[in-house]
């Protein structure tokens, strides 16, 4: 009886500990991929030209694809795309000459540092 209660003590502790120790590198897991990026900022640029929801999409997919673009927001009421980048990889000119080749007119951006 007593050999049966060691047993089982013994394999719960190793239960415990295997638990205890997959958590944990779980934990440092998810730390290490959240990076904070310092060099993100937010601009806000005129558009003029848009007329209706396509037109808010063909701005869209133009910064969308330029690399370092995190989010596009494109507002038809407002007449403006709100962008937020890597300001290492991308610049307020390339996202204003995008939304110019894609055949609309863009003001001078507003850039806001996040």
């Amino acid at each position: 009886m007593k050999r049966r209660i060691t047993f089982l003590f013994i394999l719960s502790l190793i239960l415990i500990s295997t638990t205890f120790v997959s958590c944990q590198q779980h934990s440092s897991k998810e730390e290490s991929s959240q990076v904070v990026v310092s060099n993100e900022k937010k601009a806000v640029i005129p558009v003029e030209g848009m007329s209706c929801m396509s037109c808010v999409a063909t701005v869209k997919r133009a910064l969308s694809v330029i690399g370092g673009v995190r989010a596009v927001n494109v507002n038809l009421k407002d007449k403006n795309a709100t962008v937020q980048y890597d300001s290492i990889k991308v610049t307020s000119e390339l996202l204003r000459e995008a939304i110019n080749k894609s055949g609309y007119q863009a003001g001078k951006p507003q850039t806001i540092k996040k």
